[in-house]
């Protein structure tokens, strides 16, 4: 190489040597404006390299050497002003892996969603809470019906209101938590004003007994996603019988008996699916 050309050779072999990225970026300029004259000697023939292939491998290498060092310390603010897009991407990734600050980033972003998501969920169920539950026809359930005796629970309400008020129970009192056994009491506008407690036998689901300390009263809590219950939580009811195997659900309008309360199926599906509601 000739000499012009030695200085361009040194300036690009240092380039992982310099004492800070500032150094290296004051680097750079002085290793481009030889480029042009740079030709190589090989087996006695002389060839000239095009100052853009050169220019192409000198930033490369700049931002491979500058990638090495933001890794042992922070990049100074001479290197940040001189890339400042790169150093954007950097921190964006850095603020998604880590949930940082950085205002408009991706973690930024999934920050906010989160929040927003938080600060939307419903307020948490509690032992003693007025509460209305919606079944997969879109009614509630609160009615009372039947020939002799009117016991059997049905969902026929379109709206919460006084008539399908439940009460929920649960023994120790406190938050409702997916799989804590449970009681419903009836609305006190459907019963006159007496307590009494939802039960399930084999596939009926009737109302018949206020009993604090009974099984058939007792009920299991579900939701699919875990924790505590909150308001709007999509929920299913499952019975203490057959081991806890059956779900609880309601029969369509258009179908005998219209809204009837019913518990037939070891299933969670679209019709055992409730909307708690306080």
């Amino acid at each position: 190489l000739k000499r012009p050309q030695l200085s361009t050779t040194v300036w690009l072999a240092h380039i992982g040597m310099v004492s800070s990225p500032s150094a290296l970026v004051q680097m750079l300029p002085r290793a481009v404006a030889v480029a042009p004259s740079l030709s190589i000697g090989l087996r006695g023939q002389r060839f000239r390299v095009h100052s853009s292939t050169l220019l192409l491998r000198s930033l490369t290498l700049c931002f491979a050497a500058a990638v090495a060092w933001r890794g042992a310390t922070s990049p100074s603010s001479a290197f940040l002003k001189a890339a400042p897009r790169s150093h954007q991407l950097l921190s964006e990734r850095s603020s998604f892996n880590g949930l940082g600050s950085l205002q408009g980033g991706r973690g930024y972003r999934v920050v906010r969603f989160a929040a927003k998501k938080k600060a939307n969920a419903g307020s948490a169920v509690c032992d003693g809470d007025t509460v209305y539950i919606k079944v997969h026809t879109g009614r509630y359930i609160g009615e009372l019906d039947g020939t002799s005796r009117k016991e059997w629970v049905k969902a026929r309400g379109t709206k919460k209101d006084a008539l399908h008020a439940l009460t929920i129970e649960k023994t120790g009192g406190g938050e409702i938590q997916s799989g804590d056994a449970i009681k419903l009491v009836m609305p006190l506008a459907q019963t006159n004003g007496t307590k009494i407690h939802m039960d399930i036998v084999g596939s009926a689901v009737r109302a018949r007994f206020y009993d604090a300390r009974g099984d058939w009263q007792k009920m299991t809590l579900i939701k699919q996603a875990g924790g505590v219950i909150r308001d709007g939580d999509q929920i299913f009811i499952r019975s203490v019988f057959k081991n806890g195997r059956d779900y609880m659900d309601a029969n369509p309008l258009e179908k005998a008996a219209d809204g009837e309360v019913k518990c037939r199926w070891p299933d969670e599906g679209e019709w055992q699916a409730m909307t708690i509601e306080k």
